[in-house]
């Protein structure tokens, strides 16, 4: 079941009103109880997982012990360089005061015109919690929104904790394509639902090489069999509400990162595809770029997110101009790269893989 906050059932592909796992939180610079501006991502904080301690309501009085808490089962963790850092809606004077009387561990931020808790959907106070913590991982996605801190939901924190710091430190590389691998673009039950409506009845065209007279015939969605160059069924998605959906998503989670990582301003996309391969078939497709006619030379970046990592075998996403291993990332996980780039997709040899792909492009 797909909850939103207050306990209210979602249907599928509908957001709650709060931020959620995969979203990446809008930066901020507040003043500590001495005045300092504190920026997540200066070098200091920037590159370690992120706890953000809020204080949801002044008059109670267990917000210093939900503190107090994160510092016992951090003490007792066996994680290393997490950043704590606590806001409140008091002034830089009110939080010293508050942190010298409860003797409090961590930096105290003032956000005292309220602005970044409206930015994290935290208008208002909310009475039934004291605190609302974010565990955000390294590269401040939020990985948990948890009403509770460390005295109260120590243990979610902690697990929280560990999803954000699951990726090895260290591990040989034969080769690296300049890709990026981005976790938690989708959720597993968006990923789950995106399959179900791959899975819905449309019509099928069979691909003419690159193209399909689907694309100028059929007004809605429908479905393109590729046997040229490889064997994928995708589904071409032209509902309005689930575009409004995904690119919702999108923007939050990916279109920022390209930005930050390759400095470009991506303004659009070609239609999104649900694609579908299948053992049975053979699933795969063949070596190839995706902008190398005059039809595709605008598009300048390709994702694809994972829908079913783990359910399958074979199906590794390759790169062969640096490297012979396939890529296979966990559900919800997006992987990017530039539409220039060789690439195949090996064959499916037991279950089916589902992926969720769109080409990007600026002005």
């Amino acid at each position: 079941m797909h909850m939103a906050s207050g306990g209210k059932d979602l249907k599928p592909f509908q957001s709650p009103e709060r931020l959620e796992a995969g979203d990446r939180i809008r930066p901020f610079a507040l003043p500590d109880q001495d005045g300092d501006p504190v920026h997540p991502l200066s070098d200091h904080l920037a590159g370690k997982p992120l706890i953000l301690v809020f204080e949801r309501n002044e008059t109670t009085p267990s917000f210093a012990a939900e503190v107090r808490g994160l510092s016992t089962i951090l003490g007792d963790a066996s994680i290393n360089d997490v950043v704590v850092l606590a806001i409140t809606r008091r002034s830089p004077a009110d939080n010293k005061v508050l942190g010298d009387t409860e003797d409090l561990p961590y930096p105290l931020l003032s956000d005292s015109t309220a602005e970044t808790y409206r930015a994290y959907g935290l208008e208002t106070a909310d009475a039934s919690s004291s605190v609302t913590t974010f565990v955000l991982d390294t590269n401040l996605r939020l990985v948990a929104l948890i009403d509770g801190g460390g005295a109260s939901h120590g243990g979610e924190i902690l697990n929280a904790l560990e999803t954000a710091t699951a990726d090895p430190t260290d591990v040989p590389l034969a080769g690296h394509p300049p890709v990026l691998v981005l976790p938690r673009v989708l959720s597993e039950r968006d990923c789950a639902d995106l399959i179900d409506y791959w899975h819905e009845p449309a019509p099928v065209w069979e691909a003419e090489g690159l193209n399909s007279r689907g694309f100028m015939e059929e007004t809605g969605d429908f479905m393109v069999r590729n046997k040229d160059y490889g064997k994928v069924l995708q589904r071409v998605v032209r509902d309005v509400p689930l575009q409004k959906y995904l690119d919702t998503k999108l923007n939050r989670r990916v279109i920022t990162e390209i930005r930050k990582a390759f400095q470009t301003k991506i303004s659009r996309r070609e239609e999104y595809r649900i694609a579908g391969y299948d053992a049975a078939e053979g699933g795969c497709l063949g070596p190839h770029r995706d902008n190398p006619t005059k039809e595709t030379q605008h598009r300048r970046f390709t994702v694809s997110v994972a829908l079913n990592g783990g359910a399958f075998e074979g199906g590794g996403l390759r790169f062969g101009e640096y490297s012979q291993q396939g890529y296979r990332v966990p559900t919800g996980t997006a992987i990017v790269w530039s539409c220039t780039l060789l690439h195949d997709v090996l064959p499916v040899t037991a279950g089916q893989r589902f992926i969720l792909g769109t080409h990007l492009f600026g002005n």
